[in-house]
This record gives structure tokens, C-alpha cells and sequence, in this order.
């Protein structure tokens, strides 16, 4: 590990803070796990998104070894795809929240006691697979990072270990601190406005992606 650069390393690492402690998609789907379901919930929607950047990673791999070709369009495409089932997703959250009720809790009990299938492992998947910030980090960015060592395949293995352990430590911290700190009288609230700003980020990155694809 005497080759290992550091100062890449830590670059990335900074690169990865940055990109999860940003609200989106992703952030924003742990951070109402967290909130309505609890950790248990949060958790697995975060291995979900954990897997899914695993599954993105693998591909990037492809790509910068030249065993795989992304047709542009299919890859905007992708994108539009991705942007349509954030929406579906906000628009559910946006329902749930304003069934809520702040006082008794019972929304979020219902939410709990069905966690494994709302918002859960698959969901935190299929939006962690499809999600625009992700697929455009890791298949343009990761390769910037590819020299941490001599050898590309330590490098990735490298740069998917520094993945994992920030991805998981900071979302899960989001989730905690998300249920540690917001009181149930604010739930409604809180929820409410963060279902609006991820129904933004996907009507708003369907008609960007729509635009370029017709460009």
C-alpha cells in the first residue's frame, strides 16, 4: 500500500461527503425512512441504495476497461426513467404526509408496521440504480480517481471500500438524527416539505433530461 495516493484518496473521499450530504433524491428518501419507519426502515432502504451503487460501480468498471458501450441515448433515457419514478415516489410521500396525523401518530404506524415494502429495501434500489446524481457521478466522475493505485482493479476495489463505509455511516447518521431530533409535532411538517422538494428534483430533472434528449 506503500503506491496508495493518498491525497486522492482523501479527494475522493471528500467528493463522496459531499455528494450524499447534498439533498437528493437519495438523501431525501432515507431521511423519511428514518422518520416514519425508523431505523430498522432507514436501514434497509439504505442497503438498498448501497447495493445499487455497487451495481453502478461494477458498470463504471466496465466502461473505463472498454467492455462496455453506453449509446448516449439509451443512457439520457435512463435518466428520464429514473427522474419519472423520483416523482412517483415524492407524489406517494406527498399523499402520506398530508394524511398524517401529527397528534395520534397512527400514520406512522402504518407506515412502520408495512416498512418492508414502502420504502424499503427495493425502493431504496430501484431509485439508487435509476438516480440522475448517481449514474452521472460514478460514470463520469469515479474514472477521475482511477489512479489512487498503480493498478486500475486495486484502485476501484479501493475507491468501493471508501464508498461503502461513507455512504453507510452518513446516511445512516442522516436517518438518526432525523428521528433523534425533529419532534412529532413537526413530522407533518417536515415530511411534507421534504416530499414537495423531491417531487421538485424530479419534475425539474425529467424536463432538463427531456430537453437534452430532444436537443
Amino acid at each position: 500500500m506503500s503506491d496508495l495516493n493518498l491525497s486522492l484518496v482523501f479527494l475522493f473521499a471528500l467528493s463522496v461527503i459531499t455528494l450524499l450530504v447534498t439533498p437528493g433524491p437519495v438523501t431525501l428518501l432515507v431521511a423519511r425512512a428514518g422518520l416514519v419507519g425508523g431505523m430498522r426502515h432507514a436501514f434497509a432502504t439504505i442497503c438498498g441504495t448501497n447495493l445499487a451503487s455497487l451495481v453502478l460501480i461494477f458498470l463504471s468498471a466496465l466502461l473505463i476497461k472498454g467492455l462496455l458501450v453506453i449509446d448516449e441515448s439509451a443512457f439520457k433515457l435512463v435518466r428520464l426513467a429514473g427522474c419519472l419514478y423520483i416523482v412517483w415516489i415524492a407524489w406517494g410521500m406527498v399523499r402520506d404526509a398530508l394524511a398524517m396525523d401529527a397528534q395520534s401518530g397512527s400514520a406512522m404506524a402504518a407506515e412502520a408496521a408495512t416498512g418492508s415494502t414502502q420504502g424499503g429495501f427495493s425502493q431504496g434500489f430501484i431509485l439508487g440504480v435509476s438516480n440522475p446524481k448517481d449514474i452521472i457521478f460514478f460514470a463520469s466522475f469515479l474514472p477521475q480517481f482511477i489512479g489512487v493505485l498503480p493498478a486500475p482493479d486495486h484502485s476501484l476495489a479501493v475507491l468501493t471500500v471508501v464508498w461503502v463505509v461513507l455512504d453507510f455511516s452518513i446516511l445512516g447518521l442522516i436517518a438518526l438524527l432525523v428521528r433523534s431530533l425533529i419532534s412529532p409535532a413537526r413530522e407533518k411538517r417536515i415530511l411534507l416539505v421534504a416530499s414537495c422538494l423531491l417531487l421538485a428534483i424530479g419534475v425539474a430533472g425529467f424536463g432538463y433530461g427531456l430537453y437534452d434528449l430532444l436537443a
